[in-house]
């Protein structure tokens, strides 16, 4: 049995979110598993990004948002819960005047695993 107060966790800033990470592999007993609350602040967004091995499970706890996913937009909100596979090109935004609140579950992680999709043709 594990339990995690989040009011104990603080925040780590990222670009365009935060987080908390409440649970990692070696408390859930699976290597390259972790738990993280992410929140996405009114008004921003998460630039395009793409892990090469893992997997992400986002499950909305408050508020609304969009995920574009290899081009294709979900627009999302409290109880949806969305999968992301390795390679696949994702971004999120909020355009509302609240926080877009998930949990993550992310599956297959390694070191170094975030790449950002950005345009340099300036």
């Amino acid at each position: 049995m594990r339990f995690v107060d989040q009011q104990d966790i603080p925040w780590t800033e990222g670009e365009g979110y935060r987080k908390k990470i409440l649970l990692r592999d070696d408390a859930l007993n699976a290597p390259g598993t972790l738990v993280q609350i992410v929140e996405i602040a009114p008004g921003t967004e998460v630039d395009d990004h793409h892990h090469e091995s893992c997997t992400e499970v986002f499950h909305i706890l408050e508020g609304q948002g969009s995920f574009d996913i290899d081009g294709k937009t979900f627009n999302l909100s409290a109880g949806d819960t969305l999968t992301c596979e390795p390679r696949e090109v994702h971004n999120t935004k909020n355009p509302h005047d609240a926080p877009f609140t998930c949990i993550v579950f992310k599956t297959n992680m390694v070191d170094n695993d975030l790449y950002w999709d950005r345009n340099t043709d300036n």
